[in-house]
């Protein structure tokens, strides 16, 4: 959807300004002017530059909390070959520039707490705006933030004014991004409505869910808890624990709040791909396993060799095991089967594999479906399918140029037999539910084996 979205110039998208993203658009067509390299690599590409910087940024933090470079070549290190990290770093997706914004916020608060500047505050709230227009997640650590700004104003180590001048740097790094909610606002004449979209698009009651969801969650934490074939947690227990005395007790209530708010976010979303909203956590936790390495190093020689250790095998270790996992799946016995299984991928690799540069499922299915659909056929797709065939259709658009790929429902009864008398018409799962139900007494869905689409034919009954 994303490439889709990239290559078209779609700001917007179809399910409201939440999940609009249209910083993150605006740079993944940057990375469009890449003179090599087919379009899907060169922005798959850039997720892997939103990540490394993310990593530059919490290689600083590490050695700005322990005054140990190594430790922050080791913290990155060992973040860098989490599951989550190197899976979304490979695909088209916004929740790395998402992170390399948060680090660099991070950088700023640090810096703010440790040696109060107007001008710190400023660039900090202007970095979380800009954030905002990359993903909704930059308002999450937006509260701590202001309670901060508020202290050290109380404190006098501030002037008063940063509070204006800080909420000026918000709304300009946030321009955009508000720009778009009050064109929507006059569109639709009602302001409710454009501040609902903004804030949570079409999943209102997903985002606003207080509690988890047993249906997901399962698979989810399956997907996250590979995060932690290291010793990232141990670590980070023990710099949590002994953070107040590295860090100093105002930075650290500042760290633990952001910590606490994203995994609170994470754990109750109840939607299919929640482990992807568990990257900002996994930074945090970072974060904290730094200081826990510091903790443990300063204790004498000995622990100081130990933990070298346990970094090293917090880096070699987990790629081993993601490699090895669907072979250890498959003879556990355990299988991951869909209601509606999608052709050419292996579903337990496809997820448990980080690294997706070899991953050609999505483009196989598509490239097969158009071949089928040839001459001029009509494929009626859900979303998941419908960006893969309209994308490969546009990379080989001299040989399915004439296929009509349709997100659109076809309810008309009269549309349909015309549509069906004239045209092959196919739909990429065996369920046409949205069609009434006299339509469906009308129609005969069918799939050779050897076929990717279901293909559908009016029946004379």
């Amino acid at each position: 959807m994303f490439q889709w979205r990239i290559i078209t110039g779609d700001y917007i998208g179809d399910y409201g300004l939440a999940l609009a993203h249209p910083l993150y658009i605006l740079i993944g067509q940057i990375f469009l002017f890449i003179p090599t390299g087919e379009m899907a690599f060169r922005l798959n590409f850039a997720s892997g530059i939103g990540m490394s910087i993310a990593l530059a940024n919490i290689a600083v933090l590490a050695f700005q909390f322990t005054g140990r470079r190594w430790i922050g070549i080791a913290t990155a290190l060992m973040l860098s070959v989490m599951h989550t990290v190197w899976w979304l770093s490979t695909i088209t997706e916004v929740y790395t520039w998402n992170v390399a914004f948060m680090t660099g916020e991070l950088l700023l608060i640090v810096h703010l707490i440790r040696a109060p500047k107007w001008q710190t505050a400023v660039a900090l709230a202007f970095l979380n705006g800009l954030n905002l227009s990359i993903h909704n997640l930059a308002l999450l650590a937006l509260p701590v933030y202001i309670v901060v700004l508020i202290v050290l104003v109380k404190k006098r180590r501030l002037p008063a004014w940063t509070l204006a001048a800080s909420a000026a740097g918000f709304v300009s790094g946030s321009s955009l991004y508000i720009i778009m909610m009050i064109s929507l606002a006059l569109g639709k004449g009602d302001l409710w409505k454009a501040v609902s979209s903004a804030l949570f698009g079409r999943y209102t009651s997903e985002v606003l869910n207080v509690q988890t969801s047993w249906r997901f969650l399962k698979y989810n934490a399956a997907l996250s808890l590979l995060n932690f074939v290291n010793f990232s947690v141990p670590l980070a227990v023990i710099g949590w624990f002994g953070m107040k005395r590295c860090l100093g007790g105002f930075l650290t209530v500042a760290l633990m709040a952001i910590t606490v708010i994203h995994f609170g976010f994470f754990i109750r979303l109840s939607l299919p791909d929640q482990f992807t909203f568990f990257l900002p956590s996994l930074v945090m936790i970072m974060l904290a396993a730094s200081v826990g390495i510091s903790v443990l190093a300063e204790k004498s020689g000995k622990w100081r060799i130990g933990v070298i250790f346990a970094c090293a095998f917090s880096v070699i270790m987990p790629p081993i095991i993601y490699a090895k996992a669907p072979k250890i799946i498959e003879l556990a016995g355990m299988k991951v089967e869909r209601e509606r299984p999608r052709p050419f991928r292996d579903e337990i690799r496809y997820w448990t594999i980080p690294w997706k540069h070899n991953e050609r499922s999505a483009e196989q299915f598509a490239e097969a479906a158009l071949k089928q659909a040839l001459p001029n056929g009509i494929i009626i797709s859900d979303t998941t399918a419908y960006y893969p065939l309209v994308l490969v259709q546009q990379r080989d658009n001299t040989t399915a140029a004439e296929v009509s790929v349709k997100l659109s429902d076809i309810n008309k009864k009269q549309n349909l037999q015309n549509i069906l008398l004239n045209r092959s018409v196919f739909i990429v799962l065996p369920e046409f539910k949205f069609l009434a139900p006299d339509i469906m007494t009308r129609i005969d869905i069918s799939r050779k084996e050897e076929d990717v689409l279901y293909s559908v034919k009016w029946t004379k009954h």
